[in-house]
């Protein structure tokens, strides 16, 4: 079907105008492109202007020393921090072996429940702290902070923290006139040497996490 004379001029006049609506867009968009252009550039020469007064090399050397000295105080108090962690570390470390021993030693001469229940008393307390802040926390909290400090978690270790603590609870419950048997005394033995060697490696890794 043709179409009319009409309808062609319609559609004519409706390309025109998409046309010159297109053209005028693009113009206003070039035209915006160069204005932002030269604002820029009146910007940054107006800048590099003040950089080279001598108030422009004023705000810059007080914002160099100002920031430098706040980096500087930022990364003197993180290496103290650092430092702090790593001491408190080793000494928990250090109270948590020397804790393992004591209970080591003592077990391997106990004849009685009584004796075993005296040699498990670094549960609860130290016979000699390494330090006078962990005389008083018992083992399970020394090891928590050990991961406070280091973030490293050792459930193998915790599990066996556990298990030493549900056999502490026996052995003080039970007749401390009672002959402590072989079995008993192997079994916590056991869980103390495995203990004593999560010691060591978390004293491995724990060093890895706090260096510098």
């Amino acid at each position: 079907m043709m179409l009319d004379d009409q309808k062609k001029k319609l559609i004519e006049a409706e390309e025109r105008y998409r046309h010159e609506i297109a053209q005028k867009i693009r113009s206003e968009t070039e035209s915006i492109e160069q204005t932002a252009d030269k604002l820029e550039k009146k910007f940054w020469d107006k800048t590099f202007d003040l950089l080279n007064s001598n108030f422009g090399l004023w705000l810059l050397s007080s914002v160099f020393i100002s920031g430098g000295a706040a980096i500087y105080q930022i990364t003197s108090h993180h290496y103290a921090q650092k430092l702090i962690n790593q001491k408190d570390f080793l000494t928990c470390e250090f109270e948590i072996e020397n804790r393992l021993n004591a209970m080591e030693y003592l077990l391997k001469k106990a004849k009685t429940i009584g004796d075993a229940q005296y040699a498990l008393t670094p549960m609860g307390k130290s016979f000699g702290a390494v330090s006078p802040e962990f005389e008083h926390v018992n083992i399970t909290g020394l090891f928590f902070r050990t991961y406070q400090l280091t973030g490293i978690n050792n459930p193998k270790a915790a599990e066996y923290v556990k298990a030493l603590e549900e056999m502490n609870l026996d052995i003080q419950q039970a007749n401390p006139k009672s002959l402590l048997d072989d079995q008993t005394r192997n079994k916590l033995l056991k869980v103390i040497e495995i203990l004593k060697q999560h010691s060591i490696q978390l004293i491995e890794s724990g060093k890895g996490s706090l260096s510098f």
